[in-house]
């Protein structure tokens, strides 16, 4: 893998591929950043990137994976994604596979997409899963929207006694 500087790059969410930590567009895919920060100086998710993208040990960047994604920040999308295309061991793969559907971002799905074509199986089971997650989690945003009725739950405010 590349070496990323997080004080002056990111890395487009859709893509993974490192432009300018300034550049609010894509420069290789056009996807709007403007509501995703880069990680730049975060002390806590700074240097847990910088271990995810370049420790020798496969396993290290695997659990700074699984300790970036329990954040829940989309800050980390482009990691992740960045990870998913590039890092050598399926297990790394795999894992930002994981925690890109459990982010439930909209710009994940083309990088999940991506992924179906990974050489290692596991990694493309995880793919599907992360697209399954993402697909859940939109529509369960989409049931909470509209009025009751519309939603299929029945208003019990118009009975008597209430």
């Amino acid at each position: 893998m590349g070496f990323i500087d997080f004080n002056t790059q990111r890395v487009c969410p859709a893509c993974g591929k490192t432009i300018k930590i300034d550049h609010n567009f894509c420069k290789y895919c056009g996807v709007d950043l403007s509501d995703i920060k880069p990680i730049g100086n975060d002390s806590i998710l700074r240097p847990l990137a910088m271990t995810a993208v370049s420790d020798t040990d496969a396993d290290v960047r695997k659990e700074a994976l699984d300790t970036i994604g329990g954040f829940k920040d989309k800050k980390a999308l482009g990691l992740l994604t960045y990870v998913l295309f590039n890092d050598p061991d399926p297990r790394c793969r795999k894992e930002a596979a994981d925690e890109l559907g459990d982010l439930h971002h909209s710009y994940s799905l083309e990088a999940l997409a991506k992924a179906l074509q990974d050489k290692d199986p596991e990694v493309r089971k995880e793919a599907i899963e992360g697209l399954k997650k993402i697909k859940e989690h939109t529509k369960e945003k989409e049931q909470k929207k509209g009025k009751p009725e519309e939603r299929g739950i029945e208003d019990d405010s118009q009975e008597e006694g209430f």
